[in-house]
């Protein structure tokens, strides 16, 4: 009997440190299973396995996307409601009254904005819960009371501040009186001697102060501040010209000014040797009219749009297109247009290609093309530009050699 209630007594010790186990486990395992959420600042994460595209402020959740890379539907908040920021709810928020007391509506309430209410003349807002900021009224402002001096005004949030006049101390909140000993607050000036310090005499009377270092060290300082602030606008006048040079590296110079490097090198083989060295000589434009290595392939502009698409990541589109003179007119109303996403980056693409100096109906030319790879590489997308400029431009730059 007594072996049987040993084995019952460790049996439940057991079942106690297992459930205790699997306790400990749950979040762990809940972690394991759970979805990696990588969506950008402008979606959401759809349950459904995928993320959904935002709402503007202003707008409310209608319908979210049926599945990935589609939009989802937004519809506008009604009157007496608004959103402020970009979200996914499904209600709009109400509209703040300014009907209380004394209090008068600054700026009324839109779509996008809540209404902002202030006091009128003569009142400011008094914060009454200020953890949460929702609960006021307007209180009439303070006046100063006898012996005191007005230090800031009675506007906004803050009520009329006033303090005692020099040489007095408080009495209440609204009235000062003039000092009479110093341990009183403000009187403290009553406390020090009235007799000046003594000044302690030199032995030689006639030798004077040596008052060089005294000049030196503010001198010295100020030249210091000087230089270092000299050297601020220098660097920072340098480093403006460098990120403009690298933003548009080839507008800038005329087509005579092209970097040598740019230019076709022309292969001369010496009778002497073996060997085919290279000479930095341009290849003259007789030359390049009889070779047809000198003349670049057309690159049709739907190939290299589609190629653009697969390449650059999504959460980065808009910046792209706004850094190569899309404006924010034509971003919203590709998007408008397209329900998709791809379509409407498509339109994007298209219209910058649309303004620049193309080769021609639906093609695009290699300069084109360069300058978008600079771009990308100023937004430190160097691995999208080197896969755009092997695909495109690789076969006319090995052919310019």
């Amino acid at each position: 009997m007594r072996h049987w209630r040993k084995c019952q007594l460790s049996a439940n010790f057991l079942m106690v440190l297992i459930s205790q186990s699997f306790g400990a486990l749950d979040p762990a395992i809940s972690r394991v299973g759970s979805v990696q959420r990588n969506c950008s600042d402008s979606e959401y994460w759809n349950p459904a396995g995928f993320c959904c595209d935002k709402c503007h402020p202003g707008f409310k959740l209608e319908k979210v996307c049926p599945k990935s890379g589609t939009r989802s539907k937004c519809v506008p908040c009604e009157n007496g409601t608004y959103i402020d920021s970009s979200n996914y709810s499904e209600n709009c928020s109400s509209c703040e009254n300014c009907k209380k007391k004394n209090a008068v509506v600054k700026s009324q309430c839109k779509r996008h904005s809540n209404s902002v209410c202030e006091c009128e003349s003569g009142y400011y807002m008094n914060i009454i819960d200020k953890p949460v900021s929702l609960t006021w009224k307007c209180s009439p402002c303070s006046k100063c009371g006898y012996n005191q001096l007005k230090t800031g005004e009675c506007v906004g949030q803050n009520n009329t501040k006033c303090q005692c006049k020099e040489k007095h101390y408080p009495v209440d909140k609204n009235n000062c009186e003039p000092c009479v000993e110093c341990r009183t607050d403000g009187c403290e000036y009553l406390c020090t001697s009235s007799t000046p310090p003594n000044v302690l005499r030199s032995d030689n009377p006639t030798k004077p102060t040596n008052t060089l270092p005294e000049v030196l060290v503010p001198v010295c300082a100020c030249i210091t501040v000087l230089g270092v602030g000299l050297f601020m606008v220098y660097e920072g006048i340098r480093l403006w010209r460098k990120r403009q040079l690298a933003l548009s590296p080839q507008l800038s110079l005329p087509h005579s000014e092209v970097k040598f490097e740019d230019k076709p090198m022309i292969v001369t083989i010496s009778p002497d040797t073996e060997s085919v060295p290279f000479t930095n000589q341009p290849c003259k434009t007789e030359l390049c009219r009889e070779l047809p290595d000198c003349v670049p392939r057309e690159i049709k502009t739907h190939e290299f749009f589609y190629f653009v698409l697969d390449e650059v990541p999504v959460g980065r589109f808009r910046e792209l297109v706004r850094r190569l003179g899309v404006s924010e007119q034509e971003i919203e109303r590709a998007e408008r247009d397209h329900r998709s996403f791809k379509d409407a980056q498509y339109q994007m693409l298209k219209v910058w290609g649309d303004s620049g100096n193309g080769g021609g109906n639906n093609i695009l030319s290699c300069h084109l093309i360069q300058i978008f790879l600079d771009i990308l590489k100023t937004m430190y997308l160097a691995g999208c530009a080197d896969s755009i400029e092997n695909k495109f431009l690789s076969q006319d730059r090995s052919g310019s050699h």
